[in-house]
């Protein structure tokens, strides 16, 4: 199994310096053992502009007031539409892959949702790319 991560360059960097050989994350993944994790140099979003075609080329979603939810299973007569994202996210280019060693859960500290979790280096991609 491989999870891709954000991390934000000033602990991006400490990682690949070998300052830092641990993640502290919310455990949304099922991370175990033996796992590959992919930090990826995250810099932030930049906002896009609404759609200016918006209700001609984006795609069809219905809105359902009772639950406030968008329902993407979408209908023939839908005419409602809307683009799909509003940012673009920042990446570097930038990617370290490393291997969990050990996982700690931090129940015992109140933080139930969350584990710490220690890794080794095995690969550094530390190239940015142009944007």
């Amino acid at each position: 199994m491989a999870h891709h991560l954000k991390t934000m360059p000033e602990y991006f960097q400490a990682t690949i310096d070998g300052r830092k050989n641990f993640e502290v994350r919310e455990d949304d993944r099922g991370f175990k053992v033996g796992d590959n994790v992919i930090l990826e140099e995250y810099e932030g979003f930049v906002d896009i502009p609404e759609c200016p075609d918006f209700g001609k080329t984006c795609p069809p979603v219905e809105y359902d007031p009772s639950t406030e939810q968008e329902d993407y299973r979408i209908p023939e007569d839908c005419k409602r539409r809307q683009c799909q994202g509003y940012r673009k996210e920042l990446y570097t280019g930038r990617r370290c892959l490393v291997k969990i060693k050990e996982i700690f859960k931090l129940d015992a500290i109140g933080l139930n949702r969350y584990v710490a979790f220690t890794h080794d280096i095995l690969n550094i991609i530390d190239k940015k790319e142009k944007q």
